[in-house]
């Protein structure tokens, strides 16, 4: 394995071990905080709901993180030069987190909109904590993972390699030479 290869491991660990748990610590506090009994039950169902949203999105991505995309970036930088072994579509995957992402943060933006109106403006300290979390933390932590992972298609050889050999194209290095 490469000097990317182990970066990539610990950026996974900080993201399983780390950021994740937090988030899912923060969603857990906000969605059951006491404080919450204080408004209508409208406007707290409401609330609940929006975080309970955010919630089943953020599990679904963490558990296709963690089942799917991860193994398949580590199977890429672990794949040997076998010409029959089969690599994961990393940019499927990739594709399918961004879009999980993307909903994610849509949750986020309802929940912030929801929390800037004058009924929640003073109060729902966790929730207004939990929304920054998100927009702030996890913003930077999926932006950090995504730059990481573009930033290996384009330096690491091994990496590029066998992203492309995966999808069965040859790269520049693996072309049969030419001769006139």
């Amino acid at each position: 394995m490469c000097k990317h290869a182990d970066q990539t491991e610990e950026l996974i660990k900080h993201l399983l071990e780390n950021v994740y748990p937090c988030l899912e610590l923060k969603l857990q506090n906000a969605i059951n905080c006491n404080f919450l009994k204080e408004y209508d039950e409208e406007q707290q169902a409401y609330l609940v709901e929006l975080m309970q949203n955010l919630r089943n999105d953020f599990s679904s991505l963490v558990t296709c993180e963690q089942k799917l995309v991860f193994p398949s970036v580590m199977k890429v930088f672990n794949a040997k030069s076998s010409k029959e072994l089969v690599l994961p579509n990393l940019f499927d995957l990739m594709q399918l987190t961004r879009s999980k992402e993307h909903k994610i943060m849509a949750h986020v933006h309802h929940l912030t909109s929801a929390l800037d109106t004058n009924t929640f403006k003073n109060g729902a300290i966790k929730q207004h904590d939990l929304a920054e979390s998100f927009s702030g933390t996890f913003i930077k932590e999926k932006f950090r993972w995504n730059k990481m992972i573009e930033d290996r298609l384009n330096s690491c050889s091994c990496f590029k390699s066998n992203i492309y050999r995966g999808l069965g194209i040859k790269t520049t290095s693996e072309q049969p030479e030419k001769h006139d």
